[in-house]
């Protein structure tokens, strides 16, 4: 990556993102449900919506990636009873 390939943010861009996806997402679904429960559809539905409300800046792409990483394991690990 170069620094061309940089999207540059503004602060409040910055802040409206970490709002949405921390505040937003991640508070709203950090324990997630079952991971064969049909709720997972919210979660990605709502995935899908902040990605588009950000049209896929690489920035909020990477955060919520990560994200739904760890809600995965975290669905996947209580099942399992880990």
């Amino acid at each position: 990556m170069t620094l061309d390939d940089v999207m540059l943010l503004t602060d409040q861009q910055v802040q409206g993102i970490y709002n949405d996806v921390y505040n937003g997402f991640w508070r709203r679904y950090k324990n997630p449900p079952d991971w064969q429960s049909p709720e997972w559809e919210d979660i990605v539905q709502q995935e899908k919506v902040l990605r588009e409300r950000h049209q896929s800046c690489p920035l909020v792409l990477h955060m919520l990636q990560d994200l739904m990483d760890q809600l995965e394991a975290r669905s996947k690990r209580r099942n399992n009873g880990g």
